[in-house]
């Protein structure tokens, strides 16, 4: 059987073809024939049966079909009178030979349903979705099984259980075991501990038999439909043909319910993430693709950074990865992925110089995470020095109030309060020159507090500024005649701002007119 599990083989496999260029947006279908009645069997149109197995072949058409599906129905019907006077044995012997004969020649592990009628060439997926057609045209009833590597078919369960084994012709193909095989199996299985004689003794030797070597669960023609895509998903990957083997495997798990195609859609979509050249933006498809089976947030912001971080994109290709990740349906990955994109954005505005850029990005994080401190930092940076290149007044005061209730983190940056240092400073040493004493002072109260509390020096401040406004200060006592209080003032500026050189020389004018 086509089942070849490669897991690790194609994780070591060669580059991706670049001719691969498939559709990862939704499956893309061989043909209209293929999406239609392949969809249609999906949604449980169980008249499409042939039609969805035929489908696979890129050169089927309807007449193709058609013509295939009346010559089978043609040949079986020939049968029908000859196999009705049979007894059930006889009857599943009789069918198997004579459909083996007509339509089997040469068994090939990547053949598929069309390939029977092309070239006589099957596969036990084939071979067994053309019996159970069979079957069902001539009434036998039948249950299909799968193992791990393998699909057989077994005919009158419960009554005869004659295996039907597609790939070996003539009378190795169906058989009923007989009543010493059965109990020398069963008594084995005991003797090696795998079933219990309690087990057994209380179900007897057939019904033992059947449950182990054939198992409880059965599989549908639905089923059958979706292995064949298993079986070339496979191929194509050992091909490394990986964009067509994972939309083999999507398919596949349209109709074949089986968690092993998750878990090869997903390797392969880990395989194209390492291997496709995302400079080629029709790439980016498969990373939202790989967003909908693989959530691992770390590996995917990874992911996207090492993506968008590639000189050779453009904005125009920029617009359209955020235009992709909106598609993300997963919420939270998908404000993850955009925070990564716009710190991305942001960062790179910034280094260029690009304020308002940068800050339109910094304000799209803080949306998506008022927690990211880089989008923080680049709101305090950008916002503050806006406020500090307008000219500097008591407006600024309200200005800063505003900006403080938009953005309360602002008083966590050290740039707040050293803004705050500067523009203070401003006010007193504005006041003191306009002889606005009370206003003067209730700004040095302001700017004093932020001063002691800067005593240890976690803060830089513009110590041009302070000098100004002690300076100011000191001006506006001496110009009243009070040197001392000038003087004071002065000093008591430089044990804010030691060696301030502007406050020690007014320090040093005042000395010299005494």
């Amino acid at each position: 059987m086509g089942k070849l599990f490669s897991f690790f083989l194609f994780l070591f496999s060669v580059l991706v073809s670049a001719q691969d260029s498939i559709n990862a947006e939704g499956i893309t279908f061989l043909s209209d024939f293929e999406e239609s009645h392949f969809t249609n069997f999906a949604n449980g149109a169980e008249e499409d049966y042939i039609a969805a197995l035929l489908g696979i072949d890129s050169t089927m058409t309807v007449s193709k079909a058609a013509k295939i599906k009346s010559n089978v129905d043609n040949f079986l019907e020939g049968l029908k009178k000859k196999s009705l006077s049979y007894n059930p044995k006889k009857k599943v012997k009789y069918i198997f030979n004579e459909v083996h004969d007509r339509f089997f020649r040469k068994y090939e592990l990547d053949a598929n349903f069309s390939d029977i009628f092309k070239s006589q060439t099957y596969n036990c997926v084939s071979g067994t979705a053309l019996y159970t057609y069979a079957f069902d045209y001539l009434g036998v009833p039948y249950q299909i099984k799968e193992t791990p590597t393998h699909v057989f078919l077994v005919a009158y369960p419960f009554q005869y259980d004659i295996y039907v084994e597609t790939t070996l012709p003539g009378k190795a193909g169906s058989y009923v075991p007989s009543e010493f095989i059965i109990k020398k199996a069963i008594d084995n299985l005991v003797s090696m501990k795998i079933l219990t004689s309690d087990y057994v003794n209380s179900v007897g030797y057939n019904k033992a038999y059947n449950d182990y070597y054939y198992g409880n669960e059965n599989i549908t023609k639905k089923d059958l439909v979706g292995i064949q895509y298993y079986n070339k998903g496979i191929f194509l990957l050992n091909g490394s043909k990986y964009q067509r083997a994972y939309w083999n495997m999507q398919k596949s798990s349209l109709v074949y319910e089986n968690e092993k195609t998750k878990i090869f859609n997903e390797g392969i979509l880990t395989l194209l993430m390492d291997e496709l050249d995302f400079s080629n933006m029709e790439n980016f498809k498969w990373f939202i693709t790989f967003t909908k089976i693989n959530q691992e947030t770390d590996y995917l912001k990874y992911k996207l950074y090492s993506i968008i971080s590639n000189d050779k994109l453009s904005e125009f290709d920029m617009v359209q990865v955020e235009e992709k990740l909106a598609e993300v349906e997963n919420t939270d990955l998908r404000n993850a992925l955009m925070e990564t994109f716009y710190s991305f954005k942001a960062e790179k505005a910034y280094k260029f110089q690009n304020t308002s850029e940068a800050l339109e990005y910094a304000q799209k994080i803080y949306e998506l995470n008022p927690n990211n401190i880089n989008a923080k930092n680049y709101i305090a940076l950008i916002e503050l020095d806006k406020l500090a290149q307008k000219n500097i007044s008591d407006a600024r005061l309200e200005d800063l109030t505003d900006l403080v209730e938009r953005y309360p983190f602002l008083e966590e940056f050290g740039l707040y309060n050293r803004y705050r240092v500067y523009l203070y400073s401003f006010l007193v040493a504005n006041s003191f020159n306009n002889n606005q004493k009370v206003a003067g002072d209730a700004y040095l109260n302001e700017l004093e507090q932020l001063l002691k509390e800067n005593k240890e020096g976690s803060l830089d401040f513009n110590q041009g500024a302070i000098g100004k406004a002690y300076g100011e200060i000191g001006a506006y006592f001496y110009r009243k005649g009070q040197k001392e209080n000038a003087m004071r003032m002065l000093k008591r500026g430089l044990e804010f701002s030691p060696e301030n050189e502007d406050i020690e020389r007014k320090i040093r004018l005042i000395n010299q007119s005494y």
